[in-house]
């Protein structure tokens, strides 16, 4: 069988291998998509030595700029990792092409101007294969703040689901914000976070809808983020694998805690304060 996978991110690099399908990528390099590279420190997804930047120990929660709670662990419980050099290794032995905008029509994947016909095609874009209405917007500016290399720090606000973050990266701190409201009110809350020198500036979007039994998507593409905190890498992969295995998604634990999430966002979006609420489910108040 003859298979396409359109998006060389976490999940389409993952199924490829199960699948061993032609993958094709419209940026000239991997890892170009602004992300946060936070990875929770679990056995779902092994990581080697030169892929983790910072071991994560401390994290704070602010609500409305005030600090609110405070956790520090002596063994790491997240790490920030080199997504470029992860995904990597993830598409070691696949074939990827590069700068090949693709569209996707029927049995056909369509690169600048030619068609491939496919037996079967996955569509692996993320977000952007997501109507708006399932996603909230997310801005982040790469800085050479010089922020603490083993704490995470995340701002909510009481007035919209979502939050700020400061957090370490490769040459300084990452500092952005997504959430269910306008950009301009993101723009405007992320004005007060930024510290240091910009050095380079992205928009995306999140997945908050949940994750949807498609056949024909993998990753982000279905909806595979954690919605309360927005993680996406570890979802992708873990989503990736029960397709390439054939696993009926919506009797996956991955199905039950995305669906969960979903429900609390949704009921918090209902309250006067929703950011608030969310925030309390980091405290576990709720």
């Amino acid at each position: 069988m003859k298979i396409g996978i359109v998006g060389a991110g976490p999940a389409g690099l993952t199924l490829a291998k199960y699948l061993d399908a032609d993958v094709y990528e419209r940026e000239k390099e991997l890892a170009v998509k602004p992300c946060s590279w936070v990875v929770l420190s679990t056995d779902e997804i092994k990581l080697r030595r030169d892929e983790i930047l910072f071991k994560i120990r401390k994290y704070r929660i602010y609500l409305d700029y005030k600090l609110i709670h405070e956790v520090n662990s002596n063994e790491p419980f997240a790490y920030i990792i080199d997504k470029k050099k992860f995904l990597e290794r993830l598409s070691d032995g696949v074939n990827v092409m590069f700068n090949s905008y693709a569209i996707i029509h029927k049995n056909k994947i369509i690169v600048n101007g030619k068609e491939i016909t496919y037996d079967r095609i996955i569509d692996a874009r993320g977000y952007q294969a997501l109507p708006p209405s399932f996603t909230v917007p997310a801005i982040q500016y790469d800085t050479d703040f010089k922020t603490e290399e083993d704490t995470l720090n995340s701002y909510f606000f009481s007035d919209f689901v979502g939050y700020g973050w400061i957090f370490p990266g490769k040459y300084g701190a990452k500092i952005g914000i997504g959430g269910d409201t306008s950009f301009n009110v993101l723009l405007d809350r992320l004005n007060y976070l930024l510290k240091g020198k910009k050095l380079n500036y992205g928009v995306a979007r999140i997945s908050i809808s949940g994750l949807k039994p498609y056949t024909r998507r993998v990753g982000e593409s279905a909806g595979a983020v954690f919605p309360i905190t927005g993680e996406g890498i570890r979802a992708s992969i873990i989503h990736a694998r029960l397709i390439g295995k054939h696993r009926k998604i919506t009797s996956s634990r991955l199905y039950k805690i995305i669906s969960i999430q979903t429900n609390i966002i949704n009921n918090a979006k209902r309250s006067k304060k929703p950011g608030e609420e969310i925030s309390r489910i980091f405290l576990g108040k709720k």
